[in-house]
């Protein structure tokens, strides 16, 4: 193998780690982008952001505590608490600004 042909197979080597580096980089900051409260459940008690909103619909306080909402069965929406100043994801509607529910309210 001359020099030449052993210094372009480390330009392209050295090239495609570089583009391989950039695509991993990428991947990772789009993951940090997405939306991180995206997914409500409707499985366990969501601590509330304020004390002053009710729970949603098909949600209520367990045990008379104020601070916290629990689904009323299988069938209550998916809901998510959100900062007032957020918006809601695609497929959630807002409730009482501190919520983001699948039903309409």
């Amino acid at each position: 193998m001359t020099r030449t042909e052993s210094r372009s197979r480390l330009l392209i080597a050295g090239t495609l780690s570089i583009a391989n580096l950039a695509l991993v980089g990428s991947l990772a900051l789009a993951g940090l982008a997405a939306p991180a409260h995206a997914q409500g459940q409707n499985r366990e008690a969501i601590v509330k952001t304020s004390k002053a909103a009710p729970c949603p619909s098909g949600w209520r306080h367990p045990d008379g505590s104020t601070s916290v909402c629990e689904p009323m069965g299988t069938i209550a929406p998916k809901v998510y608490a959100k900062k007032e100043k957020e918006t809601c994801a695609d497929g959630y509607y807002e409730v009482y600004r501190v919520w983001c529910s699948t039903k309409k309210p």
